[in-house]
């Protein structure tokens, strides 16, 4: 009696410790799910459109490399009279689509309002890499 006592408990345990140590791939792909900027999957990103034009294969992986380096500086409302020209933005990674509108504020920072569904979400990162991306887009559609 004592000894089923004792393998049920450790059976418990050990599947009570895998659960709240997951794997971290899976750990990943949940907290990913609910952040607001979230980090993209080169493998997985299957079109992203700038403006209404699609990106080629070498730009593209590096609107992706530029994008996930950005740091996440605050959620923050809309500055409307700074928000003019916005840079569209259409992400596709597997059967998920992000919509975005950026807005460039110089120093590195990039306003960046997420559509999902109907609602949206503004916030504010910090990346040189990702301003110079932007302004190149910018240059070539002017």
């Amino acid at each position: 009696m004592v000894f089923w006592i004792i393998m049920i408990l450790l059976a418990l345990h050990i599947v009570g410790a895998f659960f709240m140590t997951p794997p971290t791939s899976w750990a990943d792909k949940f907290f990913n799910t609910f952040a607001k900027h979230p980090k993209l999957k080169n493998e997985n990103v299957s079109s992203i459109m700038v403006n209404g034009v699609q990106l080629s294969q070498d730009r593209k992986e590096q609107f992706v490399a530029e994008f996930n380096e950005a740091n996440f500086l605050y959620d923050g409302g809309i500055i409307h009279e700074q928000s003019r020209n916005p840079i569209m933005v259409e992400i596709k990674q597997a059967k998920s689509l992000f919509s975005f509108k950026m807005y460039l504020y110089g120093d590195g920072m990039v306003e960046i309002i997420r559509y999902k569904k109907n609602k949206y979400m503004p916030y504010r990162v910090r990346s040189q890499a990702l301003e110079q991306e932007l302004l190149s887009y910018v240059a070539t559609a002017s």
